[in-house]
């Protein structure tokens, strides 16, 4: 046990309250966090169980008290240890990637004077990737009055009441580049195998131990192991069991709808919301889960709803054992929105939601791309140019904009303002996309750029040594320098193969209108149709722009028509008919 040293002096008229960590290498986070408790608190405990960089020295600048113990595999007893050197009357436990916030000092200070409690739940805050998870926890306890139990994860055993508080922790641990992460699930992980192992009547850790399965994204074993969580008995009167069966839920939910199990994940989460109906992660889940189903009209009844509950929580926050991942997801439902009412047909709508959800979340940029395309499906070529151009500003520039600007660019005719687009999307995928380097190639070869593009095609090849649409891409090359007779053999080679089928046919046609040969465009766009479930309406309408190329204008006029039966937008199909039909 650790010695006992004077109690802190009583300077303020109030109880003392001392903060106790445990720590190991955590000088990224340490000194925000020290500094968000240094005035609010009146000593500061620190076990550090074996760190090599500057977390002690970081630490001791902030007067902190630091104690050594080595490691043994159990965060409860490095904590046990931690509040066994504190002196004060209250104890604030917080994790050195966490922080107070400070305009809640004062309602701290007050609530450590009320006699009625030992324990004070907080509400902690964590940063993930896409917003932000909510989940309420007991950090603040009259010291000798609590203990923790449990190796990872642990809990706090209390004696006496406990006092519900919105006092804000904000944890900042979950939302590290994915190699930190990995590594954190790893050690967790281990941890928590060894206690279930030990322990596997103990929901808490198998809970804990499911969610980190999701994490590394081991659906199997989420699946496994929800399944046996949900059946264990529920006590009616234990509201934390009642918290991580609702925890492994959304986790079982999640794993099913990953796994394309949507009667399974729609199931789950029906049950879930039957105990639990305005929990905000199971009406997210079920959404996505009807919307993959094509239950268009019901995901959006969700999606809203989980709008409006929100809404409520934000007005007045409500306490709840149920944690929350997607606590500050509005952004995410409302793309969610967008995304049901361009299903719907519904432009106007879906543009609306669109813009609410880059108004919440002006960083991920699926929000700028959806917002594009549904421009873009609309023809409003400079609507779509000019968002993805705002994302670009606002230095949202994954590969995937650059990407699509490129397209709308060479829609657009801006071939060479195209060229440096798509080159820029190539610079910014660490991957050699064989899709990307194609549109590059064949903007060069269009604007006669034939040395730019033979060298582009030398450096993406040896990496798709045998991607028919790399080979008619040097077909093409070989033709604009005059050789004509090598591309007709290579096409005939093509279409007599066995294996010729699905998009490897559009790679040969489109090889084939490029130097002119129509009939032998129409044979592989033939074998395409017979070759792909789904019939395209651009595939049908140059099937009948080489028909028109041929003098066969019956057949064009039909083709045309029978693509605009498919897609009433295509605009190719639209300009050619109305052509063909003021010629006859």
């Amino acid at each position: 046990m650790p010695t006992q040293e004077q109690p802190v002096a009583q300077k303020t008229g109030r109880p003392t309250i001392a903060v106790c960590m445990i720590v190991k290498n955590e000088e990224k986070f340490l000194a925000q966090c020290l500094k968000s408790v240094k005035d609010a608190t009146d000593e500061i405990i620190i076990v550090d169980t074996g760190s090599t960089d500057k977390t002690v020295e970081i630490a001791q600048s902030f007067g902190a008290k630091v104690y050594h113990h080595p490691w043994r595999n159990s965060f409860s007893e490095a904590r046990n240890h931690s509040i066994g050197y504190a002196t004060c009357d209250w104890i604030l436990q917080i994790d050195a990637d966490e922080a107070l916030e400070q305009s809640d000092v004062p309602r701290l200070h007050t609530l450590i004077r009320t006699p009625s409690h030992n324990v004070i739940y907080v509400a902690i805050y964590s940063d993930l990737p896409g917003g932000q998870a909510k989940h309420y926890f007991p950090r603040i306890f009259r010291r000798g009055k609590a203990c923790f139990h449990g190796i990872v994860h642990n809990q706090l055993a209390f004696e006496g009441n406990a006092l519900q508080s919105e006092i804000k922790l904000y944890h900042y641990g979950y939302n590290l580049p994915q190699s930190e992460m990995l590594k954190k699930y790893k050690r967790t992980g281990d941890l928590l195998r060894e206690q279930v192992a030990r322990e596997p009547d103990n929901i808490f850790a198998l809970a804990n131990l499911i969610r980190n399965y999701r994490n590394e994204y081991d659906f199997d074993k989420v699946i496994e192991l929800g399944e046996k969580g949900l059946s264990m008995p529920v006590p009616q009167t234990d509201a934390i069991f009642k918290g991580q069966r609702q925890k492994i839920s959304i986790d079982l939910a999640h794993a099913f709808l990953n796994k394309n199990l949507t009667d399974r994940a729609e199931q789950i989460c029906k049950q879930s919301l039957d105990e639990n109906p305005q929990h905000f992660d199971m009406l997210l889940v079920l959404g996505e889960t009807l919307f993959k189903k094509g239950e268009i009209h019901n995901a959006l009844n969700y999606f809203k709803k989980y709008l409006i509950e929100k809404e409520k929580e934000n007005k007045t926050p409500a306490f709840n054992l149920l944690a929350s991942d997607f606590y500050s997801y509005e952004h995410c439902a409302y793309n969610h929105v967008g995304e049901c009412y361009k299903r719907l047909g519904l432009i106007n709508e879906a543009e609306v939601a669109y813009k609410k959800a880059l108004e919440l979340s002006n960083k991920e940029p699926l929000y700028y791309t959806n917002l594009a395309h549904l421009y873009l499906s609309q023809n409003r070529l400079d609507d779509a140019e000019n968002i993805l151009n705002l994302a670009i500003e606002r230095d949202v520039t994954p590969y995937q904009i650059y990407l699509l600007l490129g397209k709308i660019y060479a829609t657009q005719k801006k071939n060479e303002a195209a060229i440096v687009a798509m080159r820029r999307s190539i610079e910014a995928n660490p991957e050699k996309d064989a899709f990307t380097y194609t549109y590059v190639i064949n903007l060069l070869i269009q604007t006669n750029q034939l040395k730019e593009a033979e060298e582009t095609l030398d450096v993406i090849t040896p990496y798709y040594p045998v991607h028919l649409g790399l080979q008619c891409l040097r077909e093409k090359i070989k033709y604009k320098n005059g050789d004509r007779e090598g591309p007709v053999d290579f096409i005939l080679n093509a279409l007599r193969s066995n294996t010729l089928e699905g998009d490897a046919c559009l790679d040969v046609s489109d090889l084939c209108m490029e130097i002119e040969e129509y009939t032998l465009a129409i044979e592989a766009l033939e074998k395409h149709l017979k070759t792909t479930a789904t019939p395209n309406a651009m595939v049908i309408a140059n099937m009948a722009a080489c028909y028109a190329k041929l003098g066969k204008l019956e057949p064009a006029i039909y083709g045309f028509k029978a693509a605009l039966q498919i897609n009433p937008s295509c605009n190719f199909a639209l300009q050619n008919l109305a052509i063909l039909e003021k010629k006859t």
